[in-house]
């Protein structure tokens, strides 16, 4: 049995996120403050928690008893990005959803039926953000420098779509940044002796070493997804490098070693950043770009990040 638990102060603020995430969960146990929904926590919980209890000191202590009885928590709300670098780092959270209640009311239900599907993670990827039945372009480097020929292919594609320059930018980026992570660093791990020094040198991509790309759009999300075949990035790697980036206290290597700052500039140029983890197998990073957003100036300063990792259950293709 999972529960759904939504805390906040508020009663108005309840109801309205209560009413968004009850499809498929029944409803929504409403707390008004962090020690009535410790009470609630009973067997597999998700809390889904306004930003201003991010600061709470009883706020690790409720992560502990999700995680304990196989839950998790969701953050949500408009929080600055000293904030998430501190709950990044502290709490090893791994929902933060930072989008307006509009797009909430999508980002919300969808991230909590990843979490509880009954047979682990979903690998399909870019297919749970777009609508039914939208085409999707698939596309792979057939060597390390032609990750240009991939992305001239998507500028190319989006342009035909009549989709906005500065989405085109940010798309452009967000394909660039992580085929560039699962070309290079994805094969060799976490190890920095052992990760690809020699960028500027072509060689040819086969097999394993060969990442995929998709991407479409539906005229509400731009979806770019790049999938490696090794499953070497962790979740506490993609935390520090995006604490460091939303502090800006200190800046991103920008050497090799990976998931720094390319994966940083990724996730500014993301509305959302979403990574799908099975260790060993596969990584599958998702950049989201909400085409209804308004003009940069109306941006939430920190992009939703979502880290779904396989913990022992069985994922389709892992």
């Amino acid at each position: 049995m999972i529960s759904v638990l939504v805390v906040h102060g508020d009663r108005k603020t309840q109801r309205m996120l209560g009413r968004a995430i009850t499809s498929g969960f029944g409803p929504a146990v409403l707390c008004d403050d962090l020690e009535t929904a410790m009470a609630a926590v009973n067997g597999r919980t998700y809390a889904v928690v306004t930003a201003e209890l991010a600061a709470h000191p009883n706020l690790p202590a409720l992560v502990a008893a999700l995680r304990a009885g196989g839950g998790d928590l969701l953050l949500c709300g408009e929080i600055g990005p000293p904030e998430v670098a501190a709950l990044l780092r502290a709490h090893a959270i791994d929902h933060v959803v930072t989008t307006d209640p509009i797009a909430s009311a999508d980002e919300l239900p969808l991230t909590l039926r990843t979490l509880a599907r009954p047979d682990g993670l979903d690998s399909r990827g870019v297919e749970r953000y777009l609508g039914y039945d939208v085409h999707l372009t698939e596309l792979s480097p057939e060597s390390t420098h032609g990750r240009i020929t991939v992305l001239s292919a998507i500028r190319d594609g989006l342009a035909a779509m009549g989709i906005a320059a500065r989405h085109e930018r940010h798309a452009a980026l967000i394909a660039d940044e992580l085929l560039a992570n699962a070309i290079h660093d994805a094969p060799h791990g976490p190890d920095p002796a052992l990760r690809d020094s020699v960028r500027d040198v072509d060689r040819p991509l086969a097999g394993r070493d060969r990442p995929r790309l998709r991407w479409g759009a539906d005229g509400r999300m731009l979806a770019i997804e790049v999938t490696d075949q090794f499953g070497s990035l962790d979740a506490a790697t993609i935390r520090t490098h995006l604490a460091k980036l939303a502090d800006r206290s200190t800046r991103p290597r920008q050497g090799n070693g990976g998931a720094g700052l390319g994966l940083a500039m990724a996730f500014l140029a993301a509305t959302q950043l979403v990574f799908h983890l099975c260790p060993g197998r596969f990584t599958q990073a998702i950049g989201l770009i909400d085409l209804r957003s308004r003009p940069d100036g109306g941006r939430t300063l920190v992009p939703s990040l979502h880290i779904f990792t396989e913990r022992g259950r069985a994922i389709d293709g892992c």
